[in-house]
């Protein structure tokens, strides 16, 4: 029987840009570079997953759930963590600056206690709740060392089938009434609200604030450390076993930012905490920029980033393992057209052009940061452009490459919002260069456009604070605004550089992800990145070559 003729049809797609809409594609298609087995590994610590958007920590986390028998997701959406922010008791206490880390870690200590206690239980109702609490009482309740963790369970075990918002909210409640049984009857009607704190006198901010401060430093945190133990020695033993939790969605806006960052770097020490209760593992997928801001935000005296780095497993891609990705894909979404065919990647793509050169592949991993999403996004591109064909064409790989880099560079704008809220203005300090530049090749009219525009800006962005100080005569120079531009466009990958003429340029994805401020002050040379070429009208000189030749 003759085989059937490649047909790219219309709405052909390789797959969803992300991991919920793609899960019949990602079981079928999974590329496993290691990370898997690590993460499934209970004795190993990688328990953050970091990546950029669209480096596959979603997918991840997807296949870990398919293939763990005992794991539920902890979705931060549900734990009411809005509540708690406009709880007037939160209010009350951040209002008279007083530090609710403790806090923030007794919660999470709290939520996930009772999550590995439903999942190893099965705990989901009241009556189920009591049978464990019977079990537990009557094995340790002559036993002396467990006092502390006993109470804790006599004191919160009938509430552990409760919702884990509903759960917050009572700890928050208790806060409040601690509080006001802390400052006593001399304060007692002082009103524990926002309110209540800007009307309390020099005095009796100082004295309220004392009190208030011994509520939060004496919080239960001792009795959940007797908890973990006696659950690591009674409740997750048998090593045959293996219960996850799986926390995502941590870079969606589930509180305001500064709540945020500080639940997140609460979140990482509580994940090192129940390391001591082995057949567990908590597991948590974090965009880079965002962690970059939790420890900027958060960053006390005595912080050691290093102690964080045998938790995190760090995202990073291979041209390789893309390409096995593309071709994995392709042959899934052809199979229900062509059963008997392989399709390999040259049925679909252009070859290399005569004379040798780079290969349509190639062409495309150049133009992303080496992430699964991206990938994806150009491979569909070219197959909108190149619908009804039989294959795809150099022409139609420039043609989907504009459409491409216009996504590309409005998805870093959203990426990077946070951390450099003014990057709409940034990013215009490259429009129309060259592909490779110097910092002579920026004009000064162009750096001053830029400026005035990031003066304009009322925000924290790193690029804007350093311009309102340069024109509000802070000694400050012209040159020390490019360096933090190009700090900034480095970062997010936008440019790469090199520091001397011998040197090779090195990429935020690649090398290392941020340079120093002595290293951007010596970078003289630098690179465009191609993903954005389209997108900034960069001049290069390969659009020429392309133009010049037939590219069907």
């Amino acid at each position: 029987m003759e085989e059937k003729k490649l047909k790219i049809t219309r709405n052909l797609k390789i797959g969803a840009l992300d991991a919920e809409g793609d899960s019949e594609l990602l079981n079928r298609c999974f590329v496993d570079n290691g990370y898997l087995d690590r993460l499934l590994d209970v004795e190993s610590p990688a328990s953050i997953i970091l990546g950029r958007t669209g480096s596959g920590k979603s997918a991840l986390l997807y296949k870990i759930k398919s293939s763990a028998q005992k794991v539920v997701n902890l979705d931060p959406n549900d734990i009411s963590v809005r509540f708690l922010e406009y709880s007037d008791i939160i209010q009350f206490f951040d209002a008279l600056n007083i530090n609710l880390d403790l806090f923030y870690k007794l919660l999470w200590r709290h939520v996930l206690t009772v999550e590995f206690l439903k999942l190893r239980y099965d705990i989901k109702s009241e009556y189920e709740s009591k049978s464990f609490l019977d079990g537990i009482f009557s094995k340790f309740s002559r036993d002396v060392t467990k006092r502390k963790a006993l109470e804790y369970f006599n004191e919160w075990g009938d509430r552990f089938w409760l919702d884990t918002d509903e759960q917050l909210k009572i700890i928050t409640k208790k806060l409040e009434t601690d509080t006001k049984s802390s400052i006593g009857a001399k304060y007692s009607e002082v009103s524990l609200t926002l309110d209540g704190a800007k009307r309390l006198s020099d005095e009796e901010r100082c004295e309220i604030k004392q009190r208030a401060s011994l509520v939060v430093n004496g919080l239960q945190i001792r009795k959940l450390n007797e908890v973990l133990d006696l659950l690591a020695e009674h409740s997750f033993d048998d090593p045959q076993k293996k219960f996850y939790i799986l926390i995502d969605q941590l870079d969606e806006e589930w509180a305001g930012t500064e709540t945020r960052v500080r639940f997140i770097r609460a979140l990482i020490e509580e994940i090192k905490t129940f390391r001591r209760i082995k057949q567990t593992k908590i597991i948590a997928a974090l965009r880079k920029d965002l962690l970059v801001l939790v420890f900027d935000v958060t960053r006390d005296s005595g912080f050691q980033e290093e102690k964080y780095e045998s938790y995190i497993l760090e995202l990073r891609w291979s041209p390789e393992e893309l390409e096995r990705l593309i071709e994995l894909r392709i042959n899934e979404v052809f199979k229900s057209q062509y059963t008997k065919q392989q399709i390999i990647l040259d049925d679909i793509f252009p070859k290399a052009r005569k004379g040798g050169g780079q290969t349509s592949i190639e062409f495309i991993i150049e133009r992303t940061l080496r992430r699964p999403r991206d990938v994806l996004q150009f491979v569909n591109e070219s197959f909108a452009i190149a619908s009804d064909r039989e294959r795809v064409s150099w022409r139609s790989l420039f043609a989907a490459e504009a459409q491409y880099s216009e996504k590309r560079l409005k998805s870093l704008k959203e990426e990077w919002g946070e951390v450099y809220p003014s990057f709409d203005d940034t990013i215009e300090i490259l429009r129309g260069l060259k592909a490779t530049f110097t910092r002579s090749l920026i004009k000064d009219s162009r750096l001053e456009e830029v400026m005035l525009a990031l003066y304009e800006h009322k925000n924290s962005d790193p690029c804007s604070t350093i311009v309102k100080k340069y024109y509000d005569s802070q000694g400050i120079k012209e040159a020390d605004i490019l360096s933090s531009m190009l700090s900034c466009l480095y970062r997010i990958g936008a440019i790469g550089v090199k520091t001397g003429a011998m040197d090779t340029y090195i990429w935020c994805y690649v090398d290392q992800a941020s340079v120093t401020r002595g290293e951007i002050k010596r970078v003289e040379h630098m690179k465009i990145h191609k993903m954005l070429h389209r997108a900034l009208d960069i001049i290069t000189e390969q659009r020429e070559i392309f133009e010049a030749v037939d590219l069907d």
